[in-house]
C-alpha cells in the first residue's frame, strides 16, 4: 500500500511539473525573449545618437598645424641625422563630427589618418606615434589641448596606414562660430593662440632694365618629361632605403 501511495505521489509530481513547463512555453515561447528585446533596443539606441540633431548648426573647422604634418623618431644623440631615423609618420587625412547636449556642450569626434615607415634604424614592431589635439576660441582661449599616443605596428614591408579617433567635450560655442581645432604630430606644445608666425611679404626689388644684345636663338633639345610625383610621403634630406 505504501508503495502505491508514493506512485501516485510521484505522478502527481510529474504533472505537476509539466504543466509549469507548458506554462513556461506559453509564455516565453510564442513571443520575444525580454532580454534579447532589451538588448536589441540598446544596440538600436546607440546606432541613432540624438545629439546630432541638438544645439546649432556650427561645426569648428579642422586644420593641420603648419609645419606639424610630419614627425621622426630618431636614436639617441642622433637628432636630425636622415641616417638615423627610426621611423616618420605624417598625416594624411582628418575628420570631425560634432554633438550638442542639452547641457550645453559640445563633444567633438576627431579622426586622423596618416602613414608610419621604417628608418634605416628601424624595422618591424610597434611604435607610439605622438599626436596632439587642441581646440580654441580664436585669438580668446585655448578650450582643449592634450597629447595621444597612438600606437602603430610596423609591418616586415616597412610602412603602414594609421586611423585614430578621439572624443573630446567642450563649452558649446552659442551663436559664436570662431572655434579651431588643431591636429598636429609631434610632443612639442605649440602656443595655439597664435600658432603660425605670418612672414612678412617679400619686397620686389625693381632694377633699371639694362640692354643686352640681340643674339640669334640657340636651338636646344625638348627636355624630358618629368615623372609624376608619387604620393608618398616626404623623407629626409638625403633620402633613407625602406627595410624590406
Amino acid at each position: 500500500m505504501p508503495s502505491k501511495r508514493l506512485s501516485n505521489c510521484r505522478a502527481g509530481i510529474a504533472a505537476a511539473s509539466l504543466a509549469l513547463a507548458l506554462a513556461g512555453c506559453s509564455m516565453f515561447g510564442g513571443g520575444p525573449d525580454p532580454t534579447t528585446t532589451a538588448a536589441t533596443g540598446a544596440k538600436e539606441d546607440e546606432q541613432i545618437d540624438v545629439r546630432r540633431y541638438l544645439g546649432p548648426n556650427y561645426c569648428p573647422e579642422l586644420r593641420i598645424l603648419e609645419g606639424s604634418q610630419l614627425a621622426r623618431q630618431y636614436e639617441s644623440g642622433h637628432e636630425d641625422d636622415p641616417a638615423h631615423v627610426i621611423w616618420q609618420a605624417s598625416v594624411g587625412k582628418t575628420a570631425r563630427e560634432c554633438l550638442y547636449d542639452l547641457q550645453n556642450n559640445l563633444t567633438l569626434k576627431i579622426g586622423v589618418s596618416g602613414r608610419v615607415l621604417a628608418g634605416p634604424k628601424g624595422g618591424p614592431g610597434l611604435v607610439s606615434v605622438p599626436l596632439r589635439i587642441a581646440v580654441v576660441k580664436h585669438k580668446e582661449a585655448v578650450l582643449f589641448s592634450d597629447l595621444f599616443a597612438v600606437p602603430v605596428t610596423i609591418p616586415a614591408q616597412g610602412s603602414t596606414a594609421f586611423t585614430d579617433v578621439r572624443e573630446l567635450t567642450v563649452p558649446s560655442p552659442g551663436t559664436d562660430t570662431d572655434y579651431i581645432i588643431y591636429v598636429a604630430l609631434g610632443e612639442k606644445d605649440h602656443d595655439w593662440l597664435n600658432p603660425i608666425v605670418e612672414e612678412e611679404p617679400a619686397i620686389a626689388i625693381v632694377e633699371e632694365p639694362v640692354e643686352l644684345p640681340i643674339e640669334e636663338p640657340v636651338e636646344q633639345a625638348a627636355a624630358p618629361p618629368k615623372p609624376a610625383t608619387p604620393a608618398e610621403l616626404p623623407v629626409p634630406t638625403g633620402g633613407f632605403v625602406l627595410t624590406q
